[in-house]
């Protein structure tokens, strides 16, 4: 907090005392001073004067620029921060077959986009929440489905500075692993607040699968490098 400086009251008083007690001799004496004594009364009465404004001037000038401050520190305290999320509002891919042609050679869903946000580089994995898919219909026997022999996962818009594993570059597709573990989609991503790519799955179930509706989760994973 800064504070008004006090002018210094004494030297204030004793300077008027001075100027006032001198103009009071003149008085008392100007009947009896010559004329050159007056001459030399008035300049030296404006030197006086002169001097005393200056000191007056000084004094209010050092009250005027008088200050206190004080300092403060800003800590900002950073922690590495990652997030990824869909960029559409749907998360759940319904992959229709229609035929023994679609069970046979595949259906390929539509692309679907995420988002990543990280302030450190990062990499990109997915995997099944289990090996197998979860069954529900009517049926009993060969309902077993297993993700791996099924599905495949391709990525097809990459935003992300990131590149694809060798063999996904040749081949386009990904299968999933046998034992459940987590498949490199990309790697080495730039950080960023709005890194997107792209990925689509083809379904191959096979003639052998039952009808019914198969279902399983995919989990994807930013890992920051």
């Amino acid at each position: 907090m800064a504070c008004q400086p006090i002018v210094n009251r004494e030297l204030t008083d004793n300077i008027f005392w001075v100027v006032w007690h001198y103009l009071s001799d003149i008085c008392i004496n100007k009947q009896t001073t010559s004329r050159t004594d007056n001459k030399q009364n008035k300049q030296t009465l404006k030197k006086i004067i002169v001097i005393s404004l200056l000191a007056l001037c000084s004094i209010a000038a050092q009250a005027q620029n008088d200050a206190a401050s004080g300092s403060q520190t800003a800590n900002l305290n950073l922690s590495d921060a990652i997030d990824i999320s869909f960029v559409s509002s749907t998360t759940v891919q319904n992959i229709e077959f229609n035929s023994l042609n679609d069970l046979i050679n595949g259906v390929e869903t539509a692309e679907h986009e995420l988002r990543v946000r990280s302030n450190k580089k990062f990499k990109v994995t997915v995997k099944p929440s289990s090996r197998n898919f979860t069954y529900s219909g009517s049926y009993v026997l060969n309902t077993l489905l297993r993700v791996s022999n099924v599905m495949k996962i391709a990525v097809t818009d990459n935003n992300t500075g990131g590149t694809q594993p060798f063999f996904a570059q040749l081949t386009g597709w990904q299968s999933f692993s046998y034992f459940g573990w987590p498949t490199t989609l990309l790697n080495n991503c730039d950080a960023g607040g709005n890194q997107t790519f792209k990925v689509k799955y083809k379904a191959t179930p096979g003639v052998n699968a039952v009808a019914g509706t198969y279902t399983v989760d995919m989990v994807y994973t930013a890992t920051q490098l």
